[in-house]
């Protein structure tokens, strides 16, 4: 019987959107320069933000909103980048104790 690490099942495509909203994604990436979303980063995560995926997935939208297979794929791959590097606010506060 061989030894095999255990596969995590991956989620099927309809489980992600097939719709970008571009107005959304424009609120984030604003939201994002703004003094309170650049002043929140730094407090959360200890280093100012560029706001790159937020510019990321507004010119996503732009370019490849009205593709749903493409939206979908869009989806999963960063659901897959952030599940693999997700950290939290807590690494920031360890350090400053």
């Amino acid at each position: 019987m061989p030894d095999s690490a255990p596969v995590e099942p991956q989620q099927p495509a309809e489980q992600y959107p097939s719709q970008i909203s571009c107005t959304e994604a424009f609120d984030r990436l604003t939201d994002c320069y703004s003094i309170g979303g650049l002043v929140r980063h730094y407090y959360r995560h200890g280093e100012f933000n560029g706001c790159s995926k937020e510019i990321e997935r507004f010119k996503f939208c732009i370019l490849h909103g009205s593709d749903p297979v493409r939206v979908q794929q869009w989806y999963r791959e960063e659901w897959e980048m952030n599940k693999s590097t997700k950290g939290t606010s807590e690494d920031v506060w360890s350090l400053r104790r």
